[in-house]
């Protein structure tokens, strides 16, 4: 079992999706549970549902799941001895990966399980045998990635070279922030690249969902802030009404 840990929006999803895409073609059986964190915040319904996804992506199966209870005894049995490839992505809890995975033993030989969170604390409870940290990008890297969103190259364009430096030190080196704020920002004016900055500045270190929600707000009309939260809630499996 291999443990991921890191920030929100440090890149845990995208490393651990290239590494599923490079390695799922070498198992028969494979499945990646991603927004874990989101589904459960509906309770027992969500882990039902993430129990059933599981048998349906890794075996192809669609049995039914009565119970959370049910569902780990189920599991366990249609993976005994099947070697498979599993990410669980953003698990916030230790039992939600108990529901999952939580006997690890039952995979055939050969087996790996990712497990992605923000709390490393989780991946030592669960004793994974190795834990990646996610590091920060360092300020040049940040920059060329906020570029290439902003302004579909490498390098920002000569008047906004300093507002760029600035916006990216506020993103403390998280990929997510860099590139939504930089493609939020793509064709925009100096005056609203410098009010940007100007909103980023009033956010504490450490809040990342707030420096997010800048592309949300400005957003030109409701039809557009709509749109964005029904493509969040297909993705994440929330209730619309909950999201907004």
């Amino acid at each position: 079992m291999i443990g991921i840990w890191g920030m929100g929006g440090s890149g845990k999803t995208t490393t651990v999706t290239a590494i599923y895409n490079q390695f799922q073609c070498k198992f028969e059986n494979h499945g990646f549970i991603e927004n874990i964190r989101e589904v459960c915040n509906g309770g027992v319904k969500g882990i039902k549902q993430l129990q059933k996804q599981l048998l349906a992506d890794v075996l192809k199966s669609n049995e039914k799941i009565y119970g959370t209870a049910s569902g780990i005894t189920t599991l366990e049995k249609r993976f005994m001895g099947k070697r498979a490839l599993i990410v669980l992505d953003d698990v916030s809890t230790f039992d939600q990966v108990e529901a999952l995975c939580g006997n690890s033993k039952c995979f055939g030989a050969g087996s790996v399980l990712i497990v992605t969170s923000r709390d490393v604390n989780i991946l030592k409870k669960l004793e994974v045998d190795y834990i990646y940290s996610i590091k920060e990008m360092n300020e040049i890297k940040s920059l060329e990635l906020f570029s290439w969103h902003a302004f579909r190259q490498p390098n920002p364009k000569g008047e906004f070279s300093e507002l760029s430096s600035s916006i990216v030190a506020y993103c403390k080196g998280l990929p997510l922030a860099l590139e939504i704020i930089g493609c939020f920002l793509h064709d925009r004016t100096v005056q609203e690249w410098e009010s940007t900055l100007s909103t980023l500045e009033k956010i504490p270190d450490g809040q990342v969902h707030k420096k997010l929600r800048i592309s949300y707000d400005g957003l030109k009309n409701d039809t557009e802030k709509d749109i964005f939260l029904d493509i969040c809630c297909f993705f994440i499996g929330e209730d619309r009404a909950y999201v907004s």
